[in-house]
């Protein structure tokens, strides 16, 4: 029997994706989370934040501020989740020589009326509607 198209991956628990779709969607379950940063598997940086913004754009970084992340996942090759028998769950974002490790957890401080943004989430999205920039040298 012929199938008419090939099917994709269901990853339940754990798994690993490289789609920037996919990886988005897996960071639409973080909220609130820990964090650890590593360089070269040296840790850099830990803490924690809550993410206020996902995107896929090849111009903009990724950003962890003032307890905040606006998270590019164009800023990482590859996205693995796992399920720990407790039901926790660890993400890790790795780049090139870098890993992002996030444990999502409860967020005491509550983020009723600051939703997650998502750039991703329109399939239209132009990045230029959201960015004017002025350059009064070039209209010349």
């Amino acid at each position: 029997m012929q199938h008419p198209r090939d099917l994709t991956p269901c990853l339940i628990g754990t798994g690993t994706v490289s789609g920037l779709r996919d990886m988005v969607r897996a960071m639409e379950t973080v909220e609130a989370f820990e964090y650890r940063y590593a360089v070269d598997g040296e840790g850099i940086a830990e803490g924690r934040a809550t993410l206020v913004k996902i995107m896929a754009d090849p111009d903009s970084s990724t950003l962890l501020v003032n307890g905040c992340l606006f998270l590019n996942v164009a800023s990482f090759r590859y996205l693995n989740f796992t399920t720990a028998d407790d039901g926790d769950t660890a993400i890790e974002l790795y780049g090139d020589g870098v890993v992002l490790e996030l444990r999502p957890v409860e967020d005491a401080e509550g983020r009723e009326g600051r939703p997650v943004m998502r750039f991703m989430e329109d399939p239209a999205f132009d990045a230029g509607s959201f960015v004017t920039m002025d350059d009064e040298e070039d209209e010349d």
